[in-house]
């Protein structure tokens, strides 16, 4: 609780960058509480929702990040588990992209002072990357859905698969690893 008084108080020198960065982590986790929510929503919800979504924002570095994202999570899985909601890829997709965003841009934030001048081109490469990263899986997650239900696909084939994805991500990160100086 200090910690998070502390950080109230150091507000008041915020910058640029590190306020966008923490506004995007405030747009992520209510778009995300939102998305994830059970039906129509009551206005104190709402504001519940508002006050959720700051405290990440503020303590990006904290356990409140982890705390809203299992909400979200929780919110979808009782929106279709309990209450029989039909998932459609898009609210689907969207959720997702939610939950990466806020995790992306929080630990971006943690590690940004308030202070710091932050140069654009660090931004802006944080973003192309992030939005390549979203762009990918959307895509990858439409191909999926649309080719995987015509397709006779068997526990064998799918652990070959998992199993040769896992070995080239394991090449490839000792390869990276083997280049550094």
């Amino acid at each position: 609780m200090k910690q998070l008084l502390a950080q109230v108080r150091d507000l008041g020198r915020i910058t640029g960058g590190p306020l966008l960065v923490r506004g995007i982590v405030f747009v992520a986790a209510f778009t995300g509480l939102l998305l994830a929510a059970p039906g129509e929503l009551p206005a104190r919800l709402m504001l519940g929702f508002l006050v959720l979504a700051v405290i990440p924002a503020i303590a990006p570095g904290g356990i409140a990040v982890t705390l809203v994202m299992l909400t979200m999570v929780a919110m979808w899985l009782a929106d279709t588990l309990l209450f029989g909601a039909q998932p459609s890829t898009g609210r689907l997709l969207a959720t997702a992209a939610a939950l990466y965003l806020l995790h992306n841009a929080a630990a971006l934030a943690a590690v940004l002072p308030y202070d710091a001048i932050v140069d654009n081109q660090v931004l802006l490469r944080w973003a192309v990357r992030s939005a390549l990263v979203l762009g990918a899986a959307g895509v990858l997650a439409i191909l999926l859905a649309t080719v995987l239900p015509g397709m006779y696909i068997t526990t064998p084939t799918v652990a070959l698969v998992v199993g040769l994805v896992v070995v080239a991500a394991a090449v490839a990160l000792l390869t990276r690893l083997g280049r550094r100086p």
